[in-house]
């Protein structure tokens, strides 16, 4: 007895969508898509997501640990700065009260220099942040 079986219902699909993504949004969000969508002319919401997701370029975000490790320590640096500049009117202040005439001169001008060398080395690390910063905006 071969009796031929009747398949019944729907044909199976060759390639099935069988994966689903569930995403939440806020009313703001929702607004901005429901506008999104009804520009885009396409008659399902699933379409569309698809269409986005596999046509628009991802925006990536890559985290480089040493710009943020360098950026963690010129923000030290300048708040070492700070204080040097703090304890330099300190200093000013006493050498011109304490030692008048030649001997304040002697030391206001030791100072001087060292304040010159302070100011190099600020413009180098001034060079190098700009430096590190063209660096991050060609990305």
């Amino acid at each position: 007895m071969d009796i031929e079986k009747k398949k019944r219902g729907r044909k199976p699909k060759a390639n099935p969508q069988v994966h689903r993504w569930c995403f939440r949004m806020n009313n703001a969000e929702r607004k901005r898509f429901l506008q999104l969508f009804e520009r885009s002319g396409m008659k399902s919401y699933s379409a569309f997501i698809t269409d986005r997701v596999r046509n628009c370029k991802p925006k990536i975000v890559e985290i480089d640990k040493s710009a943020i490790d360098f950026v963690m320590l010129l923000s030290s640096f300048f708040a070492q700065f700070r204080a040097i500049a703090n304890n330099y009117n300190q200093v000013l202040k006493h050498i011109t009260t304490t030692f008048p005439g030649k001997k304040g001169l002697a030391f206001m001008y030791r100072l001087e220099n060292a304040t010159k060398e302070l100011v190099i080395s600020n413009h180098k690390i001034i060079k190098l942040y700009d430096d590190l910063k063209a660096k991050i905006i060609k990305r």
